[in-house]
Parts: C-alpha cells; sequence; structure tokens
C-alpha cells in the first residue's frame, strides 16, 4: 500500500496548528484583563513661591520602594495641570499662557505639540481635558462659556479644535459658567459648572448654585436630566464651588466633592449622583459656623463604595488627609496617620489610585515665616492598610499626579463589581499586550510545524 506522507504530513501539519491555536485562545481567555506592564506617573509641580513650575515622571514601581523619579522637565510658569491617555500626557498652562501641550510617556522631555486653548476671547483658562478616545476629547475652558471638543491626535493646530458646546445657559453675571471638571459615564459626558461670579472683585465673589451639565458623546447634545428648571437641563448640586467628579462602576453612582466658600461659610461637602434618576444626595456635609470637624473639604478620592478620602481644609496650608465610608449613612473621617496638618493638593479635579491600589499624595509644609511652601513630597499611600508604601522628596511643590503608560482595563474588568473603581473615573492611560504576545506565539507555532512539515520525507511502502 502507497502512502503519501506528504500529504499525511500536511494533515497533521494543519490539526496540530487548528488545536494549538485554539489552546492558545483558551488559555489567554483565562488571563486577567488588565495587563502585567508599568505605568509611570506624571506629576506637575510648582516652587514654593509659586514663581515657576515643571513636571517631573516617576516609577509606580516597585512596590515599597525605591522608585524612580525624574524632575523639573520643560519649566514653564506655577500654574498649571494635567491630563493622561494612553501612552500620552497633556499638560496644560493656565494664567497668562492658555496652551496645552502633548507629550509622549518615553519622551517626557519633548513637546510633541503645543496648541492654544483661545478662541475669540482671551483667558480661557483650561482646567480639565475628558477623554472618550485617543480622537475625541472634551477641553474645559475656566474662562469662557465655550467648551471645545478637540482631537487630541491632530498634527496640526488648524485640525485641534474640531467642534464646541455653549454652556452659556449656565452662565453667572460674569458671563462664564466656571467649567471645572468632568468624567465620561457610559457614553455621556459629565461636566461641574462652579457658577462664581468674579465681577466683584477679590473678596467680593458670589457664589451661585452649582450645577452638573450631561451630554450624549456621540452627537453632543445635551440631556434634559427633569431635573432644571426650564432654562436650563442639567441637575443642580447640593453643595458650592464644585472640584472633584468621579464615577464608580461598582455601584453606578458618581461622587462630587465641593469646598464651598472655604472657611468663609461652610456650603461644601460630598454628593452622590444616581445615574439613573438624576437624584443628588449630599452624604458628608461640612459642617456650619459652629461645628465643623474637618473644616472645608477640599478634595476628595473615591476607591470603592465603602472607601474613600477626602481633604479637610482648616485655612490655607493646614490641611489633613481623611479616610471614610461613603455607603455609611452618617460617615465620620478618621485622619490618616503621617497626612495631618500639611499643605495638601492634587485632589480638586478628581484623583486615582495607580495599578497596584495606592494613592498619591501632593504634599508639602507651610512656611507662616516665609509664606511659603517648603519640604515637597509625594506620598504613595496603601489604602488596603492606610499605611505610608512611600514617600519620594521632590524639588518643586506636587500639584497633580496622573498616570500614563500601558495598563489596559477591559470592559469585562471595569463592570466586575470589584471594589477597586478608583481607574474607572478621569482618563484611564491605558495600552494592553496580550494580544501581540499571543501573536508572536502563534507565529512561532506556525514556523515550527511549518518547518517539520515541509522537510518530513515523501516515502512509499
Amino acid at each position: 500500500m502507497k502512502t503519501n506522507w506528504r500529504i499525511t504530513s500536511r494533515i497533521t501539519f494543519t490539526t496540530v496548528l487548528f488545536l494549538s491555536i485554539t489552546a492558545m485562545l483558551l488559555i489567554s481567555s483565562s488571563l486577567p484583563a488588565k495587563a502585567d506592564v508599568g505605568q509611570t506617573a506624571v506629576v506637575v509641580s510648582a516652587a514654593g513661591d509659586y514663581s515657576s513650575g515643571a513636571h517631573s515622571v516617576v516609577s509606580v514601581e516597585p512596590v515599597g520602594g525605591p522608585r524612580t523619579i525624574t524632575q523639573d522637565l520643560v519649566p514653564s510658569g506655577s500654574d498649571m495641570t494635567v491630563t493622561a491617555y494612553g501612552e500620552y500626557f497633556y499638560r496644560m498652562e493656565r494664567s497668562g499662557a492658555n496652551n496645552i501641550t502633548k507629550f509622549h510617556i518615553d519622551q517626557p522631555d519633548t513637546p510633541i505639540w503645543q496648541y492654544s486653548t483661545e478662541g475669540d476671547e482671551t483667558g480661557s483658562n483650561p482646567h480639565d481635558l475628558v477623554f472618550v478616545n485617543e480622537s475625541k476629547a472634551y477641553l474645559l475652558r475656566y474662562g469662557s462659556s465655550i467648551l471645545w471638543i478637540v482631537n487630541p491626535g491632530a498634527t496640526s493646530e488648524a485640525d485641534f479644535k474640531i467642534g464646541e458646546i455653549d454652556l452659556g445657559a449656565y452662565a453667572d453675571e460674569d458671563g462664564n459658567p466656571e467649567m471645572h471638571s468632568g468624567t465620561i459615564v457610559g457614553g455621556f459626558l459629565y461636566v461641574t459648572l462652579q457658577r462664581i461670579d468674579f465681577s466683584g472683585g477679590w473678596g467680593n465673589y458670589v457664589y451661585n448654585t452649582p450645577w452638573i451639565a450631561v451630554f450624549k458623546t456621540t452627537d453632543d447634545t445635551e440631556v434634559d436630566t427633569g431635573k432644571g428648571d426650564g432654562t436650563r437641563k442639567g441637575i443642580p448640586l447640593p453643595m458650592e464651588n464644585p472640584g472633584a467628579i468621579q464615577y464608580l462602576s461598582s455601584n453606578n453612582t458618581v461622587y462630587v466633592q465641593g469646598i464651598g466658600q472655604y472657611t468663609n461659610q461652610y456650603t461644601g461637602g460630598i454628593a452622590t449622583i444616581n445615574i439613573s434618576s438624576y437624584e443628588t444626595t449630599l452624604i458628608l456635609d461640612d459642617g456650619d459656623a459652629t461645628d465643623h470637624p474637618y473644616g472645608a473639604i477640599s478634595g476628595m478620592a473615591i476607591v470603592s463604595p465603602t472607601k474613600g478620602y477626602f481633604i479637610g481644609y482648616a485655612a490655607w496650608g493646614d490641611n489633613t488627609l481623611y479616610t471614610f465610608n461613603p455607603s455609611d449613612p452618617n460617615p465620620t473621617g478618621t485622619a490618616v496617620s503621617g497626612l495631618e496638618n500639611l499643605s495638601i493638593g492634587g485632589m480638586e479635579t478628581g484623583v486615582y489610585t495607580d495599578q497596584n491600589n495606592m494613592l498619591w499624595i501632593c504634599a508639602s509644609t507651610y512656611d507662616t515665616d516665609t509664606w511659603s511652601l517648603t519640604d515637597p513630597k509625594i506620598v504613595i499611600l496603601n489604602t488596603s492598610t492606610d499605611t505610608v508604601d512611600e514617600t519620594i522628596h521632590t524639588n518643586l511643590t506636587p500639584l497633580r499626579v496622573v498616570f500614563a503608560g500601558e495598563t489596559e482595563l477591559t470592559p469585562a474588568e471595569s463592570g466586575s463589581g470589584d471594589d477597586n473603581d478608583s481607574t474607572c473615573f478621569i482618563q484611564a492611560a491605558s495600552k494592553g499586550k496580550y494580544s501581540n504576545s499571543l501573536l508572536m506565539i502563534l507565529f512561532s507555532l506556525f514556523a515550527v510545524f511549518a518547518f517539520a512539515g515541509v522537510l518530513h520525507p515523501k516515502n512509499k511502502k
């Protein structure tokens, strides 16, 4: 009997290759959704007297330290903030500059582009950049009533702005609604509008009722929440001067922090928004003139439905970090050891934990003699134990921390019900690599079996 071993080898090769691909796909489907690659922290900082500023990059690993830091990159003014998406971060300069600069995390000292945030008006004062994807984001311009829709991937300034949203219906007497921070929730943009009338000058500000405006990210039309007043379609908030906004997927809730009128009047706190009904609930009140145990509430970070943090603002340079249970009907704050009576910042527009569930806190000490900030540092807090994992001392005072790099959260993970939802709000910096690794393995298998099939001799019997 004759046997065509070439045909047999081809059949065997095809079968083995098919089984190998199937096995690899099954193995890959069982891998965790978070790729085991590193993030890098990006920190914007200012001199203690606010005469200048720059940014730094810090490794997220290793847990326990020592982490590495590269400081004082691309010096500029001190009034800055930063956001991140994917492998890129975006530094926004405000007072007098009014621009946004894009960097790649692998070349943090080399701008890719810098575009102006000025339109027909001047003093646009960019406060936040909220991402839908790599080619669409919302630029919140505090000094304007016009929100810009932009393309962060644009290679020319002419292609950067791709649309706009008029928020004039929420403007107060100074002509602006003071758009400050935002987040994306299931295809909807939530924007905080402080509505502070600055026209009276320092010491004469008027704090109007703040609102949240909600827009569809598919067509940028405003949602009528049913909570409006006939003129406005959004959601009025039960506190003044909102800062941080955060979405938690495991309980489908938006959290908003408001500082009120600092220590002049205690009209702030932390509220929740039910995204189905748009009902608001004040879950933590900052108190009143006679009873304000924490001072004003000047920042917030929610780690899970039962674990959160806020900054108690007693006075300029005298802040304390507290932990609390957001689901408690009558929550109380507990001071975090080692983070009392410092100048603590960076939590005014929302913060989030790194891939190790560590909270990065911007801290310094206020020198009453020189009226400046000294001993600047980043305190990395283990949110499981509320103990300090590492303190990184910096040259300049850190203002805000975001994370860029290559950690990807898949939809399955972000909706899994895991209590650590802090990466679900604001810009998650991500790029997964499992697909590339799988392709490399499959190509290797293909080469091995193809080699074996070609060299197998053709025999006759």
